[in-house]
């Protein structure tokens, strides 16, 4: 299959733009004699940072150019890890979905080459960061959650002693609980559409994905309902059973217990260990304050200029090693007798 003569055209472009800059570099490097210029940039470093001062000024293409060059020209560089990120960077920095999802191939090819490198863990976190940018409300097409739960397990999984991993471990929280909105919603359209086997289907699904779930209490009560709508009255109080025990805070938790007594099943005691953790993860929704994600709640919307989450998880880290710095300089006041 012949390439269309406009993608020939570009692609030709493209060569001849490499070329050039790599002459032009290459060329005010030479014009230095090594004998009399001891202190002369290096070829590799110039490019290097003409990349950089590209990237800083979101002259994207141009930065681009200046790190490709250095990388085909020069791959035992020692800057040409650095530039391999930073052609990743310069799409994800220039946003749009067809960009940032060429930030991602970038990145993850970075990871293939450089698997141990100091920054893999900056290139795993940017690519399940790109997936919480492109992440859609939960009653959307959960295409992204889904891949920005695997890619921030991915990253807890290789570089749980990053100093990025507590807020993935955050992210990682709020990415569950869109995933779970998302089941929970199809389960309550099927409860509404009395179609109880559909709807048992998918709040057992929340059940076993997302144990840790805020909004569990309601889970159960709406799958003890469905239960207790297909006859099947045992399993259903299981659930009802559970909701009084563990969740004793929600607001189902008086019908559950009715919906015990009329069904002549026993009303359990409150299990204080399960209710206090449950309470919490409750309070982790209800406190706004709370969410990492701030702004990107249900929905990151591209353009409109939000925090990104790789700097939110950049700042927090250099927000605690200040804070641990700040703490080891303090010494307890002497007590001493004279």
């Amino acid at each position: 299959m012949k390439q269309p003569l406009e993608q020939i055209m570009m692609q030709y472009l493209l060569r001849v733009a490499v070329f050039s800059l790599a002459v032009v570099v290459l060329s005010s490097c030479g014009q230095k004699s090594a004998g009399l210029q001891e202190g002369a940039v290096a070829p590799d470093q110039q490019l290097f940072e003409t990349g950089m001062q590209y990237l800083d000024k979101s002259q994207f293409i141009k930065a681009r150019l200046a790190f490709q060059t250095l990388v085909n020209t020069y791959p035992e560089s020692e800057h040409t890890p650095a530039s391999f990120l930073s052609i990743a960077d310069s799409f994800y920095k220039e946003a749009g979905t067809t960009n940032l999802l060429q930030a991602e191939t970038q990145y993850k090819d970075f990871i293939i080459f450089y698997p141990t490198h100091e920054i893999a863990d900056d290139a795993q976190m940017k690519i399940a960061a790109v997936n919480v940018r492109l992440m859609r409300e939960p009653d959307r097409d959960p295409t992204y959650a889904i891949k920005a739960e695997r890619e921030l397990n991915k990253f807890l999984d290789l570089h749980s002693d990053s100093e990025l991993a507590p807020t993935a471990e955050e992210f990682l929280w709020e990415v569950q609980e869109n995933l779970a909105d998302g089941m929970q919603g199809v389960g309550d359209f099927y409860f509404s559409k009395d179609s109880h086997l559909a709807s048992e289907s998918r709040y057992r699904e929340v059940l076993e994905l997302y144990p840790d779930y805020s909004l569990l209490g309601t889970t159960l009560h709406r799958l003890g309902q469905s239960l207790e709508r297909l006859g099947r009255v045992e399993e259903a109080a299981v659930y009802y059973s559970r909701l009084v025990s563990e969740y004793p805070f929600s607001e189902y938790e008086g019908a559950a217990r009715e919906r015990l007594i009329l069904l002549e099943r026993p009303v359990p005691q409150v299990d204080p260990g399960a209710a206090a953790a449950n309470q919490a993860e409750a309070s982790r929704r209800i406190d706004e304050g709370f969410s990492v994600l701030g702004p990107i709640r249900g929905v990151w919307q591209i353009f409109t200029g939000k925090e990104d989450p790789y700097e939110v998880a950049r700042q927090r880290a250099e927000k605690r090693k200040q804070q641990e710095q700040a703490a080891s300089q303090q010494t307890p006041a002497s007590s001493g007798i004279n």
